[in-house]
This record gives C-alpha cells, structure tokens and sequence, in this order.
C-alpha cells in the first residue's frame, strides 16, 4: 500500500514538520504515488516533473521504503554532477532525519573518478609524475601530487579543480586498466572500497555513464561487474538518457591510442612492435586526416574503404597475440598476467574498431573524422539507434522509472518512447506545475523580425536584446543557438549601461555565480547554458533565445538519421529542439515568487505548421507579440495584479 506517502507527504506529515512553512504540492505526491506503484508491481513508468515539483523526493521517498521495506537495492541514475551531488549532500541525508525508517545510500561514480594506488605507484618509481605536465599546468601536477599522499576517499572530487585528462590518468585507470583482483594493492584499492560501501547501500547514485558501462559488461560476460546486483531503477534527467547512450556505446580511436599500446609493447621488451606501431600509426591517421580535407569527405564517412587498416590491423594483432601468451603463462606473476590480459583486449578493440570504421561495418552506426585541439584526426562513432539496445537490455531486465522536467513533446511521450525503447503499457505521468505561470510568466513573439535565415538577423536579435535588458533593468539570460549570434549581439549592447557576462570569459560555475550575485548583470550563453542555470529571484526577470535550437545539419549523426528517416525533420529534429527549448524556458521560474518574461526572436514560431508543436510543447502563458507590454507585465505581475 502506499499510505504511507500521504503520511510523507501531507498536511501534518514528516516533510511539513521538519520543514517550516510547507506546502504540500499535488504533483510531488500524484508523482511520488506513480513512482510507488511502478516499484511495488515491477512496471515501467514515465514521469514529467515540471521545475518546482519536487521530483527527486518524489522518487527518493519510494526508493527509501522500497529499499527497506522490501529489501530492493534502488539505483538512481543522473546526467549531472549537480544532479548527483543534491541527492547524496542534501535530498537523501534530509530523509534520513525525517523518515521513521532506515535510509542507506551511497555514491557510486566509477573507477576513473578514484586514484589508483597502484597506478599512483607506477608512476613514482618511473618519474612520471615529476615529470613536465606542459601547457601550465604544474600547479595542477603539485597539488595532484600532494593530495595523492594524504587522502582518505581517494575521490577525485576532493581536489579544488579539475585536472587535465592527461595528468590525473598519471594516478587514475579505468576499467581496460584495472588489474582486478590480482593487483597487488588490492586491499588499499580506493575504489574497491567505494564498492564494498556501494554493495552494503540500499539505494545507490551514480551516472548513466557507469549505468551503460554496467549493462555493457553484463552483456558481454552475464555478470553484474560494474554496479552491485539492483532490483529497481530510476533515470532521472531521462530526456539525456538516448544521446548518452549513443556517445557511450560508440567510440574514438586516434593515433594516441596506438601511442598507448606502443608504450606497452616497449613494456614488454618489444621494441620493434613498439617502433612499427607508432609508425603505422602516424602514417595511417596522418592519410585518415589528409582525406578529411578532401572533397570526398563530406560531414561523415559515407563510402567505405577509405582507407587501408591492413599495416597498423597487422601490427595490432601481433601485440594481441604477444599479450595472449602473456596472459596465458602460468609462470608469470598474477600482477604481470594482469596486465597482459588488459592489453590484450586493449589491442584487440582497437583492431576491431579500426577495421569497422574502415569498412563502416555496422549500418546502425555513423562514422567520422574528427580533428582535436591540436589538428589531429582521430576516427569517432556513435549508435544511431539505441531502443533496441535499451529494450532488450535494460527495460526486459529490470523495472524502471524515468522522470525529468522535459520529458514529453506535443504533449506526448511518442518521442522519448521511441528513442529509447519503451515498452507499449508504460504508465504515463505529467505532473501539474505548483507555478501559476499565466500570471507568473509572459510569452513575448516580437514582430517585425527578419527570417533567422535573412541577412541581418544576428543584427536585429542584438537590437532586441538592448531593449529587453533595457526594459528588464539587466536581469536578462540570452540564449543562442551558435557563437556567431552571441558574439554579434553581445558586440551590440556593449554599451548597454549593465554588467555583460560572456560564454568563454569565466569557468560556467563563476559566470552562473556572479549573474546571480549581481542582480542587474546579463548573461549570454550557449549549448551548455541551455540547461542548469538555477537563478531564482529577481536577477533573472528574462530569458531571451535566438532562434530555434534545432541540431546542426552538418552533425554526423544528424546527417546519418536525416538520410535513413525522409521524415526526420518532424520524427527527431522537431521533437530535439522542442526539448531543448523547454529546458531553455525553465530557466525563467524557478519558485513561486518569480516573475518573468520569455522572449522569443524566432518569427517560424508563428509561421511554419511545426511551429504549433513548439507552442504546444510550452508551458502555458500570458502572450503578447509587443515588446512595450514587458514592463506594465512586471509591474502588474509584482504589485499582485491582473497581468
């Protein structure tokens, strides 16, 4: 029975007698009873909490009752580490104090995250972790250095930054690396501890990178490796869920990767494999690159055989067999084989993956090239469709709740069910907003906008922009679709009398930071502000977007589902930008005291049969196409009266 939830949440109920001036909130506990249900008969189930709901107690109180009531182990899964760091530092202590019973949780981020005694060993007795890190980065080095010694946790979250990829992999392996349990530092393994804390928790956090890597390594060896054995699951953030998904189970191979296995054929004592590795190496990513830049290559790998894997395939599978036999040999010691048996699955998926790119073997899977930040090509790869991956792997196997704030589009959950496999008599919930976002919130279509696709466009949103923030005294977030509009509006209000702060000039962290300390300040942002800009309060009165954020054209994966799907513009980039717009509009209320404007430079809103899916999509609110009725809306809105 779930009873006991209006006991939590009711009137009178333990949240309203350890919180002052509660309110019980009807879609927190419609969604609370959802979760309750799905997890008491093991279905699947859909859940949309719009900002405000309350959706992570929502899920947690369930989770709680479940893991002890029942003997569940709960996995709750997130896309963020803010997501993550609210349900271990805050949420579940919280119900800890409150709940008359038992709540055990830990969090659970994944080797990598750990420093590897072992590996931190290594790496003193060869000088590598003395050795010049470049790029300015020896402070970094220092305090890695310093930390190493006296941690207690081993978790890389305790350092005051975050180190370079490349030098916390001088103190830190993931799981290719891990020498399991025949290291010989096992016992003072950090991340072996974190587990051992992990497997005594009834309800785990982690991330859906550690949840894929779970369901991959169970694929391939039935066994529960990665996360202890759980019963139930809950996706939070969900509408993240399929594009993780498709990163995670594709794949990068560059030419530092045959660095990589070089250096552990030099380990070995094979210097000839190790010298003709690094050269086939170079030779074939450096022909990989050269293609790049020919007219051949447009947007993604489309014509196989490029080019020829045959020397460095060759040459990888010599290594795989040098580590086999390694691997094999009895008389070695346990850390030796170890070591060889990594290798050898290193060498082997780097071969295999270099053969599938070449011949762009699996049809469900894009191929690219890529260059990084030094010009280096490197072959990339992602899962085009991940619902048939998902379904037989994660929805036939255990009962699984998602929720977010964005979870439907058109009002539906078509989209979201479609991408990720769900199966058909998923229970569906859309749980009302507690804001009254008709009198808290005013939708502004400006007229008179050029085309996004006309010339001066990034000209006029610049020009819209001043006048908002003008009307708004600051207190504006600008969202944009690419760096050319931001910069282009960020240029026409230079003048604009309040403090402007810019994508790219500080740390994201301090740029949400002082917009929300400066309350008059403006911020103008892309892709990554989209979605977790938390600014209650008076400092954020208007959002303001470009254009509709519609994925890029020129995006592999784009282009790929574009050319198997003829109706892809309304089957996937309609319904991803819809999502991405409606994470853009919640940044504006975020509590019942807010007030706001939403101001939309995008005229196909009005004009495009699609633009009826967008509008449909939003929250409801009051509307207007003229700019001049922002401010009598504010004034109205928060002297109490009529908007």
């Amino acid at each position: 029975m779930s009873d006991y939830l209006q006991e939590v949440f009711g009137p009178g109920g333990y949240l309203a007698k350890a919180l002052p001036g509660y309110e019980a909130r009807s879609g927190q506990l419609m969604l609370a009873h959802m979760v309750e249900g799905a997890m008491r008969t093991g279905q699947h189930a859909l859940g949309e909490g719009p900002c405000g709901t309350g959706k992570s107690l929502a899920y947690c109180v369930p989770a709680a009752y479940r893991a002890h009531h029942a003997k569940k182990r709960v996995v709750l899964v997130t896309a963020n580490i803010a997501l993550q760091e609210q349900l271990v530092g805050k949420d579940l202590p919280f119900l800890q104090k409150v709940l008359p019973w038992p709540v055990t949780f830990a969090l659970w981020k994944g080797r990598g995250n750990y420093l590897c005694v072992d590996r931190h060993a290594e790496s003193l007795t060869s000088g590598e972790l003395f050795s010049p890190p470049g790029e300015g980065r020896e402070h970094q080095l220092r305090e890695i250095q310093r930390w190493a010694e006296v941690t207690e946790t081993g978790d890389v979250s305790e350092l005051a930054f975050v180190p370079a990829p490349q030098l916390w992999s001088r103190v830190s392996v993931g799981s290719d690396d891990c020498k399991g349990m025949h290291c010989k530092l096992r016992d003072a393994c950090f991340s072996e501890r974190a587990y051992a804390t992990a497997e005594k928790a009834g309800i785990l956090v982690t991330n859906y990178h550690v949840l894929f890597a779970h369901l991959a390594v169970r694929r391939a060896t039935g066994r529960d490796l990665v996360l202890p054995k759980f019963d139930l699951l809950v996706l939070d953030e969900a509408h993240e869920a399929a594009d993780i998904a498709r990163e995670f189970f594709g794949f990068s191979i560059s030419e530092l990767t045959i660095l990589r296995l070089a250096s552990q054929a030099a380990r070995f004592e094979q210097r000839k494999l190790a010298d003709a590795l690094r050269e086939e190496g170079a030779r074939f990513f450096a022909h990989v690159g050269g293609f790049s830049r020919t007219p051949l290559y447009q947007c993604r790998l489309k014509t196989p055989d490029f080019a020829d894997p045959g020397a460095l395939g060759e040459r990888l599978d010599e290594l795989s067999a040098l580590a086999k036999r390694r691997h094999e040999d009895s008389r070695r010691s346990g850390d030796e084989r170890a070591l060889a048996g990594n290798v050898l699955h290193q060498a082997e998926q780097a071969a295999e993956r270099l053969r599938s790119a070449c011949a762009l073997s699996d049809p469900n899977t894009v191929y690219w090239i890529e260059a990084d930040a030094k010009g280096h090509a490197r072959l990339r790869a992602k899962v085009i469709d991940v619902a048939a991956l998902l379904r037989h792997e994660l929805f036939s196997r255990t009962p699984t709740v998602l929720t977010s704030a964005t979870l439907t589009t058109g009002g539906g959950f078509a989209f979201l069910r479609r991408e990720l496999g769900i199966p058909e008599g998923t229970a569906e919930l859309v749980a009302p907003s507690p804001f009254e976002l008709t009198e808290q919130a005013l939708l502004v279509i400006p007229e008179g906008l050029p085309d996004p696709r006309e010339p001066g466009f990034a000209d006029a949103v610049g020009d819209v922009l001043g006048q908002v923030i003008a009307l708004c005294q600051g207190r504006t977030l600008g969202l944009f679709t690419s760096y050319r509009n931001l910069n282009a509006a960020a240029e026409r209000i230079a003048g604009c009398g309040y403090r402007v702060l810019r994508q790219g000039d500080l740390p994201r962290s301090e740029l949400a930071r002082i917009f929300r300390d400066d309350v008059h300040s403006v911020l103008l942002g892309t892709d990554s502000f989209w979605t977790g800009v938390d600014v209650p309060g008076e400092a954020l009165t208007a959002v303001v977007v470009d254009k509709l954020p519609f994925p890029n054209p020129t995006d592999p994966l784009i282009d790929a589902i574009s050319a198997r799907d003829p109706d892809a513009f309304y089957n996937f980039l309609v319904p991803q930008a819809i999502l991405k717009l409606r994470q853009g509009v919640g940044r504006l209320i975020r509590s019942r005291t807010d007030v706001g404007v939403v101001v939309l430079l995008d005229r196909r809103l009005l004009e495009k049969r699609y633009g009826a899916e967008f509008l449909r999509s939003l929250p409801r609110m009051a509307g207007t196409r003229d700019l001049a009725a922002i401010g009598p809306f504010l004034a109205a809105a928060r002297d109490g009266g009529a908007p």
